[in-house]
């Protein structure tokens, strides 16, 4: 009788075990697939400047490696084919986001016209350029702008995605130092994990 309740315990653990062990099995095949409950939304002050070869803006999104991920916004000259008559505009954004191979689908989703002056807002949905879920982490949110042809600026800000709400200012950057006296095309970046 011992025995066979000895027996009786050793198959019950034995199936607590498996199922313990395959919940944990599901959720880890599974958890690669979620999408972060939240979004991150980029706000900037965008002010045209009127200028030959200005008002070009890209923003898009890169791991800590530099690898491109996807593009949130372009303005659509240069997306459209205006690097190519201007080599010059937007020109690290489009070495990045690899623009000449494309396809027009993919242009035409992240294209828009050049933003009005005043608030901007654009919405990432946690996804790579094919629609994948990323995986959680810590992502660089890029911006690039041409004040007047070769003359840029630049934002760079860390954003971690995944658990709790979070916000950076990131760090605007010149293609020359003097132009931070002068007109510039965004102010007040700010991006918000939430």
């Amino acid at each position: 009788m011992i025995h066979i309740k000895s027996i009786r315990m050793k198959k019950l653990s034995i199936t607590i075990f498996m199922v313990v062990l395959s919940g944990f099995i599901f959720n880890s095949i599974f958890a690669q697939d979620k999408s972060p409950d939240k979004k991150v939304t980029v706000s900037y002050t965008w002010t045209k400047i009127q200028s030959y070869g200005s008002n070009q803006i890209a923003v898009w999104v890169e791991d800590l490696n530099g690898k491109f991920i996807c593009t949130l916004f372009a303005t659509r000259f240069t997306a459209k084919g205006g690097y190519l008559k201007r080599p010059l505009s937007l020109s690290e954004w489009t070495s990045k986001s690899d623009l000449k191979n494309a396809t027009r689908p993919e242009v035409d989703a992240i294209t828009g016209a050049t933003p009005s002056t005043g608030k901007q807002s654009l919405t990432w949905d946690c996804k790579d350029k094919s629609g994948k879920n990323i995986t959680p982490g810590t992502y660089v949110i890029r911006m690039e702008a041409n004040i007047h042809d070769a003359d840029k600026m630049f934002f760079s800000g860390e954003i971690k995605i995944g658990g709790n709400a979070c916000q950076t200012n990131g760090v605007i950057t010149y293609s020359d130092s003097k132009l931070a006296g002068g007109k510039v095309l965004f102010s007040d970046v700010s991006v918000e994990y939430k």
